[in-house]
């Protein structure tokens, strides 16, 4: 063998160890494989492109971005090469450039699945959703076994409101038992249960799921969505058992911060609603520790088989406790609050202040804010709702549900009679419907989230539908709505005016969390109409920053207000 082709079998050799801790996610070792093959071979194309896409999400992103144009600067041609700097510019939210060299590698290689799967993704985040549902068909029509193409076209397919033609792509997006295993991501996990949800094929979203579980991907997100599939076919503690079994082995997780950091213990428990803290909680600011609190009926509830002298060993500053939504509380609350007193440390949202914040109690706390109306919600079973008679437009929704995704409006008795017919939830909230149409006959549907009882603008919803979505608006289709909302992030009390701006206000002291929020609306003669104020709004930054400038100028500042206020929290 000549010294060359010793030299190109030691690489393919390394390569192929590198690409195995790659696919069974040891990141640590693949990045030392990579390396190693780059001292020796510096210009090996295959290695710097893969340790980019290690590198791209830590510290080292600008060292990813060098090893990804140096990559296309030695092959400038080759669709690889192509892909990855296409990649890394969706990183960094630039999807419009992502998307121009997405096709021009598909210029080189229209016949490579994955080029047409990133077009379908980039296509995707500008809102583009036709066009990205084209491409994911193309990706398809090369490679119909390619799972992650199934996946991204299930997620277009959910924001289309195609529920029915998403699942059969999201459920085909799960290896099947007997095939190589990949990963799969928690954004289409949590679209087989809502597209479930949507289409009531449960049975069909379980079978998928179990057959996960089945193949050894007993992960944390594959069980939650389980879970929450068997809640909704009203086992509920079938439901219970698995999220029990997650809290007990999961006890205290830990994610160190920078050196030097105070420790935040955020405190959940195990069927209750809680708020987000996905992006709230900047892991760049403090260290985090996590635990789920077992629900009641459990023997050995609410700790495990963790020990006071466990949780006191995590060393925390403060607890942040994201128990969220008294409608599901069923005694958490009160464990949490009893766990809290016994850490003795500073308590960001103390759960006992949950406990005033049920949507039924909304018109008692709120009622008299002037300049304010708040639809009185009453809580009733089925029974009671079949008694009561509809002679005008009412909203009825399932107790501790989030996100308007079963709240339905019920115009009549014939409405009535069909909703009772599907077989509702026994606890249930109704209201009456209050027409919100702005003169220009669009529905729209503000959001503010309150840090330590001061509002801050996180999204306006524009829509012709009284039930909006954010995601179902649209925003990204129209220069016009993006305009709005723009002028709303960056000057929501001069778009609400003097009079709705000091309702708002008086909403968040009276609301007295250290975290939550509203969702609004405003009449037509400027006063606030409240749909609901509590601790479980999402926050989060996941639109691209070249379509929402907007929101990469204001949410950052509710995530630094947060971290100011634990802080000072900590030091007080």
């Amino acid at each position: 063998m000549t010294d060359i082709a010793s030299s190109q079998a030691d690489a393919a050799g390394l390569m192929r160890e590198a690409l195995a801790h790659h696919a069974a996610s040891l990141l640590a070792e693949a990045e030392a494989a990579y390396r190693a093959i780059l001292e020796r071979w510096p210009d090996h194309a295959e290695a710097m492109g893969m340790l980019a896409m290690i590198l791209a999400d830590g510290p080292n992103a600008a060292e990813a971005e060098a090893m990804v144009l140096r990559r296309l600067e030695l092959r400038p041609e080759d669709p690889a090469a192509l892909l990855g700097v296409g990649w890394l510019k969706a990183r960094q939210g630039d999807n419009e450039a992502a998307l121009e060299i997405f096709q021009r590698a598909a210029q080189w290689r229209p016949d490579l699945a994955p080029i047409h799967n990133e077009i379908g993704v980039a296509l995707h985040q500008l809102g583009r959703r036709e066009e990205a549902l084209t491409a994911l068909g193309h990706a398809l029509a090369v490679d119909p076994a390619f799972r992650v193409a199934h996946g991204n076209r299930g997620l277009v397919l959910i924001d289309c409101g195609r529920f029915d033609e998403a699942l059969d792509d999201l459920i085909a997006a799960i290896p099947a038992p007997s095939e190589p295993q990949v990963n799969v991501g928690s954004s289409v996990l949590g679209a087989i249960s809502k597209a479930a949800v949507k289409t009531g094929r449960l049975a069909e979203a379980e079978a998928a799921l179990r057959a996960r579980v089945a193949a050894g991907h007993a992960d944390i997100d594959t069980l939650e969505q389980l879970a929450v599939v068997l809640d909704r076919a009203k086992r509920t503690q079938d439901a219970l058992d698995i999220r029990n079994g997650l809290a007990r082995n999961a006890g205290v997780r830990r994610r160190p911060g920078p050196n030097g950091r105070e420790t935040v213990l955020l405190l959940a428990a195990v069927g209750s609603g809680h708020l987000p803290t996905r992006y709230l909680v900047d892991p760049e600011a403090f260290s985090i520790a996590s635990m789920n609190l077992l629900s009641p009926e459990q023997p050995d509830s609410p700790l495990g088989q963790m020990t006071m002298e466990d949780l006191a060993a995590v060393g925390a500053d403060v607890i942040i406790s994201t128990l969220g939504d008294i409608h599901r509380d069923a005694g958490q609350l009160a464990s949490a609050s009893a766990l809290c007193a016994a850490l003795g440390k500073p308590v960001i949202n103390p759960p006992e202040g949950i406990l005033k914040t049920g949507r039924d109690t909304a018109a008692i706390l709120f009622g008299n804010v002037p300049d304010t109306v708040v639809p009185r919600v009453r809580p009733l079973g089925p029974v009671e709702l079949g008694r009561l008679a509809i002679e005008a437009p009412m909203l009825v929704r399932p107790a501790g549900d989030h996100g308007g995704e079963n709240l339905i409006k019920l115009e009549g008795e014939t409405d009535k009679a069909a909703y009772l017919a599907a077989d509702p939830e026994e606890r249930l909230l109704i209201c009456p419907f209050h027409d919100f149409r702005s003169a220009d006959g669009l529905w729209r549907k503000y959001r503010l989230i309150f840090v330590d009882r001061r509002a801050y603008p996180f999204h306006l919803a524009i829509g012709d539908h009284w039930l909006l979505h954010y995601w179902r608006a649209e925003m990204a289709r129209s220069a016009w709505k993006l305009a709005e909302e723009e002028r709303f992030m960056d000057d929501w009390r001069g778009v609400f005016g003097p009079r709705a701006a000091a309702a708002v206000d008086e909403v968040a002291r009276r609301l007295d969390l250290d975290y939550g929020g509203i969702d609004c609306a405003l009449t037509a003669d400027g006063r606030l109409l409240l749909f609901e104020a509590n601790a479980t709004f999402l926050l989060h930054l996941d639109e691209p920053a070249d379509l929402f400038p907007a929101k990469h100028r204001n949410v950052p500042l509710i995530r630094e207000a947060f971290t100011r206020m634990v802080r000072e929290r900590i030091r007080s």
